[in-house]
């Protein structure tokens, strides 16, 4: 019970610190040109965008988790709030942007 105790309250201490590990995901590098790629390109293509858009939606997650926290310490400040919006509306740009150059790019290929 003793060890029980003891871990959980170094995970309670611990867990603003994880919070704080929010990491941007980066976009795909390329996506496969509609116009010109076979399908093996495109499928690979779709399994990249699906990852992107899984590590983004993990990201604002793990923002909005950090929020509620930061929230519910007391601890949070305007610059802190103002950097998680920040990364929230940059983490939404980038993914319309990847759905957006994907979706042309699977309109081309399908219109081949």
């Amino acid at each position: 019970m003793r060890i029980f105790r003891s871990s959980f309250i170094l995970l309670a201490l611990c867990a603003p610190l994880v919070q704080a590990a929010c990491v941007l995901p980066q976009p795909p590098q390329h996506i496969p040109d509609g116009a010109s790629a076979d399908a093996e390109a495109m499928k690979f293509a779709k399994r990249r965008v699906e990852r992107y858009l899984e590590d983004s939606r993990r990201f604002v997650k793990c923002l909005d988790t950090m929020d509620k926290t930061a929230v519910g310490t007391g601890r949070d400040n305007e610059e802190r709030r103002r950097a998680r919006i920040n990364n929230y509306n940059l983490a939404m740009e980038n993914a319309a942007t990847v759905i957006s150059e994907y979706e042309e790019n699977v309109r081309q290929f399908n219109n081949r």
